[in-house]
């Protein structure tokens, strides 16, 4: 999110068009495809454990960095090499709290997971609110060197996951972890015979419409999110609002991200999986298209804090489904693949907005939105299957 606040300041200092700031965009996401694809897959053979660290350190590294950048290739130089982290470490985060959380709770706590986004989000654009205009956008990205601290908290308060450990056969490691917290150890344990994972295993008869039904949701919301907010602040300027007021009106449209996670949170496992994703895409699809004939100001907080809000709200409950439709042995890889597809829309989509936004307007690029969020909608309703209230072996079954 930080390319986003920082955009209309580096296209005024550097003097780049649209197309040249969506490539700084699009930098950041062809990293993250091969990062989720990759790395997903890393996390199924070497542990969720090092993998999310390992993620920590390349995106806070060379996400700060990008302060010293000099020129626009070298800002996409640096962004890819961050991106490759943050495609990452997203998915692996998400499979390993699912595979400790009970069944009843597993989606309220892994979409409480993916409320933190939203958070840096504020964060972010409160921090650009106040530090651009006084001291220019490189002040903004050594922030991002702070979360290097998180790498010693993960190695100091969270334990590899049981699950993974059981299926890798590294037995003696997960009875350890349950005698260190007072857990009791099980007497059977899986044969580690069962652990081959294989990324062709996605496709495979048994998982083929769950893999197709995730690859066209995280398709679409990722091109959604990612074509509507990377370019928010950068919209409003075009449409005449100075600098300070386009980062004004992004806050408070980026702040109705908590509450859209948040509700999302609350109702997954009352309500299920399929029926808030569906509700919650239909809905921000509804605000795209209202928010694309927006010109006043009010009407332009009002729907897009509603796509803000439903959303992400989306998001949340996409990161709590997604792991557990696969089973332990490829949860990591399935769930890296479907983020790396969602990269694929990252990659397009700044592009894609800028180009549409530079040819067509805003109307005809949010009807785009519209129609994207709707094709998710129907997706899910026609190929998802419900989990609520399932253990992920009997999901996995």
């Amino acid at each position: 999110m930080v390319i986003s606040f920082v955009a209309p300041a580096i296209r005024a200092e550097w003097g780049l068009s649209l197309t040249d700031v969506g490539l700084l965009a699009t930098a950041h996401y062809l990293g993250m495809f091969l990062g989720a694809s990759g790395i997903g897959y890393l996390a199924d053979h070497v542990g969720r454990k090092v993998t999310v660290q390992s993620a920590i350190v390349t995106y806070s590294l060379f996400t700060g960095l990008c302060a010293f950048a000099w020129d626009q290739n070298m800002m996409m130089l640096l962004r890819f090499l961050g991106g490759l982290g943050t495609g990452g470490f997203m998915p692996v985060l998400s499979t390993w709290m699912s595979e400790y959380i009970p069944a009843r709770r597993r989606g309220t706590f892994v979409a409480v997971l993916e409320s933190s986004w939203s958070f840096g989000a504020l964060l972010i654009s409160i921090i650009a609110f106040l530090v651009i205009p006084a001291h220019g956008w490189r002040a903004v990205f050594p922030v991002m060197f702070l979360s290097l601290i998180l790498v010693a908290i993960v190695q100091r308060y969270i334990p590899e996951s049981i699950r993974y450990l059981e299926v890798r056969g590294r037995i003696e490691e997960a009875k350890r972890i349950l005698e260190k917290h007072t857990f009791p150890v099980p007497a059977e344990t899986i044969p580690p015979e069962v652990c081959k994972a294989s990324v062709k295993e996605l496709l495979s008869e048994a998982l083929r419409r769950r893999t197709v039904m995730l690859w066209i949701l995280w398709f679409c919301i990722a091109y959604t999110y990612h074509g509507i907010f990377i370019w928010l602040p950068t919209v409003l300027s075009e449409q005449g609002f100075t600098l300070v007021r386009a980062l004004w009106f992004a806050l408070l449209i980026t702040s109705l991200q908590i509450p859209g996670y948040l509700s999302a949170a609350y109702l997954i496992d009352k309500v299920g999986r399929k029926p808030i994703l569906v509700g919650y895409m239909v809905l921000a699809g509804v605000a795209s298209y209202f928010f694309g004939t927006s010109r006043a100001e009010l009407p332009i907080i009002a729907f897009g804090g509603a796509i803000s809000f439903f959303n992400l709200g989306a998001w949340a409950v996409t990161y709590a489904y997604t792991p557990e439709l696969y089973p332990t042995r490829i949860r990591a890889t399935g769930a890296g693949w479907s983020g790396a597809v969602g990269r694929i829309a990252g990659i397009i989509a700044p592009i894609a907005t800028a180009i549409f936004v530079s040819s067509m307007g805003v109307f005809q690029t949010f009807l785009g939105f519209f129609a994207a969020h709707f094709v998710a909608a129907v997706a899910v309703a026609v190929l998802g299957v419900e989990t609520v209230g399932k253990t992920l072996e009997e999901i996995s079954r």
